[in-house]
Protein backbone atom coordinates (compact mmCIF):
# COMPACT_ATOMS: atom_id res chain seq x y z
CA UNK A 1 0.00 0.00 0.00
CA UNK A 2 2.99 2.33 0.91
CA UNK A 3 4.95 1.79 -2.27
CA UNK A 4 1.37 2.08 -4.21
CA UNK A 5 0.85 5.25 -2.73
CA UNK A 6 4.44 6.38 -3.05
CA UNK A 7 4.56 5.77 -6.76
CA UNK A 8 1.25 7.60 -7.49
CA UNK A 9 2.42 10.71 -6.04
CA UNK A 10 5.12 10.32 -8.11
CA UNK A 11 3.59 9.83 -11.06
CA UNK A 12 1.47 13.11 -10.39
CA UNK A 13 4.86 15.14 -9.56
CA UNK A 14 5.74 13.90 -13.12
CA UNK A 15 2.38 14.81 -14.66
CA UNK A 16 2.20 18.14 -13.24
CA UNK A 17 6.19 19.50 -13.98
CA UNK A 18 5.46 18.39 -17.54
CA UNK A 19 2.34 19.99 -17.95
CA UNK A 20 3.87 23.27 -16.14
CA UNK A 21 6.93 22.80 -18.33
CA UNK A 22 4.98 22.76 -21.51
CA UNK A 23 2.36 25.59 -20.33
CA UNK A 24 5.69 27.68 -19.80
CA UNK A 25 7.39 26.82 -22.94
CA UNK A 26 4.61 26.32 -25.25
CA UNK A 27 4.12 30.60 -26.26
CA UNK A 28 7.97 31.09 -26.49
CA UNK A 29 9.07 30.02 -30.02
CA UNK A 30 10.80 32.01 -32.89
CA UNK A 31 9.43 30.87 -36.75
CA UNK A 32 12.56 31.96 -38.34
CA UNK A 33 16.60 30.23 -38.35
CA UNK A 34 17.42 33.88 -39.56
CA UNK A 35 16.10 37.02 -39.14
CA UNK A 36 12.79 37.67 -41.50
CA UNK A 37 9.81 39.26 -41.68
CA UNK A 38 6.30 37.02 -41.78
CA UNK A 39 4.03 38.15 -43.77
CA UNK A 40 1.79 35.29 -44.13
CA UNK A 41 1.27 31.65 -42.63
CA UNK A 42 -0.56 28.45 -44.73
CA UNK A 43 -3.76 26.97 -42.88
CA UNK A 44 -6.21 29.52 -42.78
CA UNK A 45 -6.55 33.60 -42.33
CA UNK A 46 -5.41 35.58 -39.71
CA UNK A 47 -6.65 38.74 -38.02
CA UNK A 48 -4.36 40.87 -36.67
CA UNK A 49 -5.39 44.41 -34.72
CA UNK A 50 -2.93 47.12 -35.06
CA UNK A 51 -4.03 49.51 -31.50
CA UNK A 52 -2.96 53.34 -31.01
CA UNK A 53 -6.03 54.52 -30.10
CA UNK A 54 -9.13 53.92 -28.66
CA UNK A 55 -12.15 54.52 -29.99
CA UNK A 56 -15.72 54.95 -28.70
CA UNK A 57 -17.20 51.12 -28.21
CA UNK A 58 -13.56 49.40 -28.13
CA UNK A 59 -13.84 48.43 -24.54
CA UNK A 60 -17.25 46.82 -25.19
CA UNK A 61 -16.35 45.06 -28.77
CA UNK A 62 -12.99 43.46 -26.59
CA UNK A 63 -15.30 42.42 -23.73
CA UNK A 64 -17.69 40.45 -26.34
CA UNK A 65 -15.02 39.05 -28.58
CA UNK A 66 -14.95 35.49 -28.64
CA UNK A 67 -12.45 33.22 -29.86
CA UNK A 68 -10.33 32.49 -31.79
CA UNK A 69 -8.74 36.05 -30.86
CA UNK A 70 -6.85 38.03 -33.00
CA UNK A 71 -3.50 39.08 -32.51
CA UNK A 72 -3.68 42.84 -31.13
CA UNK A 73 -0.61 44.71 -31.63
CA UNK A 74 -0.44 47.60 -29.17
CA UNK A 75 1.60 50.69 -29.09
CA UNK A 76 3.37 51.15 -26.11
CA UNK A 77 1.83 54.65 -25.65
CA UNK A 78 -1.26 52.77 -25.58
CA UNK A 79 -0.49 50.76 -23.08
CA UNK A 80 0.87 53.20 -20.76
CA UNK A 81 -2.47 55.33 -20.98
CA UNK A 82 -5.12 52.02 -21.17
CA UNK A 83 -4.67 50.07 -17.97
CA UNK A 84 -8.18 49.19 -17.58
CA UNK A 85 -8.39 48.04 -21.27
CA UNK A 86 -5.39 45.85 -20.57
CA UNK A 87 -7.04 44.19 -17.50
CA UNK A 88 -9.62 42.98 -19.68
CA UNK A 89 -7.21 41.29 -22.39
CA UNK A 90 -5.51 40.03 -19.50
CA UNK A 91 -8.32 38.33 -18.32
CA UNK A 92 -9.72 37.08 -21.93
CA UNK A 93 -5.84 36.16 -22.57
CA UNK A 94 -6.05 37.51 -25.86
CA UNK A 95 -2.25 37.71 -26.95
CA UNK A 96 -0.95 41.05 -27.23
CA UNK A 97 1.89 41.92 -29.32
CA UNK A 98 4.09 45.13 -29.55
CA UNK A 99 3.03 47.88 -32.59
CA UNK A 100 6.15 50.31 -32.85
CA UNK A 101 6.81 52.99 -34.37
CA UNK A 102 7.23 54.46 -38.17
CA UNK A 103 11.05 52.41 -39.40
CA UNK A 104 12.37 56.35 -39.37
CA UNK A 105 11.77 56.85 -35.81
CA UNK A 106 14.28 54.09 -35.16
CA UNK A 107 17.12 56.57 -35.85
CA UNK A 108 16.73 57.22 -32.09
CA UNK A 109 18.67 53.79 -30.95
CA UNK A 110 17.73 53.53 -27.38
CA UNK A 111 13.37 53.75 -28.70
CA UNK A 112 13.00 49.95 -29.87
CA UNK A 113 13.83 49.04 -26.04
CA UNK A 114 12.22 51.60 -24.27
CA UNK A 115 8.99 50.42 -25.98
CA UNK A 116 10.00 46.48 -25.14
CA UNK A 117 10.32 47.48 -21.61
CA UNK A 118 7.04 49.20 -21.45
CA UNK A 119 5.30 46.00 -23.04
CA UNK A 120 7.67 44.03 -20.61
CA UNK A 121 6.45 46.23 -17.68
CA UNK A 122 2.81 45.54 -18.79
CA UNK A 123 2.79 41.62 -19.63
CA UNK A 124 5.86 40.84 -17.47
CA UNK A 125 7.97 39.11 -20.62
CA UNK A 126 9.41 40.16 -23.89
CA UNK A 127 6.56 40.76 -26.96
CA UNK A 128 6.13 37.39 -28.86
CA UNK A 129 5.19 39.21 -32.08
CA UNK A 130 6.37 43.05 -33.43
CA UNK A 131 5.53 45.29 -36.20
CA UNK A 132 6.46 48.92 -37.34
CA UNK A 133 3.21 51.25 -37.81
CA UNK A 134 5.00 50.94 -41.56
CA UNK A 135 5.90 47.24 -41.92
CA UNK A 136 9.33 48.39 -42.74
CA UNK A 137 12.03 47.37 -40.68
CA UNK A 138 15.75 47.44 -41.87
CA UNK A 139 18.17 44.33 -41.48
CA UNK A 140 19.85 45.72 -38.17
CA UNK A 141 16.72 45.85 -36.46
CA UNK A 142 15.86 42.55 -37.84
CA UNK A 143 18.88 41.33 -36.34
CA UNK A 144 18.32 42.82 -33.13
CA UNK A 145 14.58 41.69 -32.96
CA UNK A 146 15.79 38.29 -33.54
CA UNK A 147 18.11 37.70 -30.69
CA UNK A 148 15.82 38.77 -28.38
CA UNK A 149 13.38 35.65 -29.80
CA UNK A 150 10.79 38.26 -31.49
CA UNK A 151 8.61 37.55 -34.38
CA UNK A 152 8.51 40.31 -37.01
CA UNK A 153 5.30 40.40 -38.73
CA UNK A 154 3.38 42.09 -41.13
CA UNK A 155 -0.15 41.96 -42.37
CA UNK A 156 -1.04 40.47 -46.26
CA UNK A 157 -3.92 42.54 -46.51
CA UNK A 158 -4.85 45.68 -44.82
CA UNK A 159 -9.11 46.00 -43.69
CA UNK A 160 -11.51 47.09 -45.85
CA UNK A 161 -10.88 44.25 -48.41
CA UNK A 162 -12.55 44.32 -51.71
CA UNK A 163 -12.08 40.72 -52.09
CA UNK A 164 -14.44 38.08 -50.89
CA UNK A 165 -12.23 34.97 -50.43
CA UNK A 166 -9.22 35.79 -49.13
CA UNK A 167 -6.19 33.88 -49.93
CA UNK A 168 -4.78 30.98 -48.14
CA UNK A 169 -2.30 31.80 -45.20
CA UNK A 170 -3.27 35.34 -45.26
CA UNK A 171 -2.81 37.87 -42.40
CA UNK A 172 -5.34 40.57 -42.70
CA UNK A 173 -4.83 43.47 -40.54
CA UNK A 174 -7.32 46.32 -39.05
CA UNK A 175 -5.97 49.37 -38.18
CA UNK A 176 -7.74 50.87 -35.09
CA UNK A 177 -5.25 55.10 -35.06
CA UNK A 178 -7.09 58.39 -33.59
CA UNK A 179 -6.94 59.15 -37.52
CA UNK A 180 -8.91 55.91 -39.17
CA UNK A 181 -12.52 55.42 -38.90
CA UNK A 182 -13.88 52.83 -37.28
CA UNK A 183 -17.14 50.96 -37.62
CA UNK A 184 -17.05 47.84 -34.85
CA UNK A 185 -20.62 46.67 -36.26
CA UNK A 186 -18.49 46.79 -39.38
CA UNK A 187 -15.66 44.74 -38.06
CA UNK A 188 -18.10 42.46 -36.50
CA UNK A 189 -20.02 42.09 -39.99
CA UNK A 190 -16.31 41.30 -41.57
CA UNK A 191 -15.17 38.71 -38.54
CA UNK A 192 -18.46 36.76 -39.12
CA UNK A 193 -18.15 36.75 -42.80
CA UNK A 194 -14.40 34.80 -42.64
CA UNK A 195 -13.09 31.67 -40.62
CA UNK A 196 -10.35 33.52 -38.75
CA UNK A 197 -7.97 31.12 -37.00
CA UNK A 198 -5.18 32.22 -34.57
CA UNK A 199 -1.94 33.56 -36.08
CA UNK A 200 -0.49 30.41 -34.33
CA UNK A 201 -2.90 27.69 -36.32
CA UNK A 202 -2.53 29.58 -39.26
CA UNK A 203 1.49 29.04 -39.51
CA UNK A 204 1.48 25.37 -37.37
CA UNK A 205 -1.54 23.66 -38.15
CA UNK A 206 -2.46 23.38 -34.88
CA UNK A 207 -3.41 25.61 -31.69
CA UNK A 208 -0.46 26.71 -28.84
CA UNK A 209 -2.10 26.59 -25.69
CA UNK A 210 -1.02 29.51 -23.34
CA UNK A 211 -1.42 30.58 -19.33
CA UNK A 212 -3.85 32.46 -18.61
CA UNK A 213 -1.97 35.72 -17.26
CA UNK A 214 -2.57 36.00 -13.23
Amino acid sequence: MYKTLVSLVLCLFLVFIYFDDKNNISPVFQLTDAPAVITKGQFGQSLIIELSYSHKGFEDWIANLSEPYPLILAESDWLLRSPELVKILREKNIRVGLLGSSSDQYEDKNLLKKQIAIYEKTFYKKPLWFATADYKVDTSMQSALHELGINIVAPTYTFPIEENKIPEGSFVSIPLHRDKEVSFEGINEFIKAHKFVSIEQNIFGYEISTKRFP
